[in-house]
């Protein structure tokens, strides 16, 4: 395998992980949605799951390198998950607060 191969590889690799990423905040977005109509924000136990599956997305989000190799899109999507994830966590607190 070349470096041009070995680079192909890795912006693969990473596009599919950020993929995930985008993935995960789209279910923990589904899922915010769907407790505030079945009112689960009252339990406490559901409460500390999401708020937990929050700082883990915001953790791995926010220490992503940006790729070096990888195109403008995926710049784009890196910067959308983040702003995504603050959103949802506003929504998140604003919810359980009520």
């Amino acid at each position: 395998m070349n470096i041009v191969q070995l680079q192909e590889t890795l912006v693969g690799a990473q596009a599919d992980f950020i993929n995930q990423l985008e993935e995960a905040t789209n279910r923990l977005e589904q899922e915010i949605r769907e407790a505030a109509d079945v009112e689960k924000a009252g339990r406490a136990d559901w409460e500390r799951s999401i708020g937990g599956y929050i700082d883990e997305l915001h953790r791995v989000i926010f220490s992503l390198a940006e790729p070096r190799y990888g195109s403008e899109k995926e710049h784009q999507k890196i910067a959308e998950l983040r702003k995504r994830l603050k959103d949802l966590y506003a929504d998140f607190k604003n919810m359980v607060s009520k």
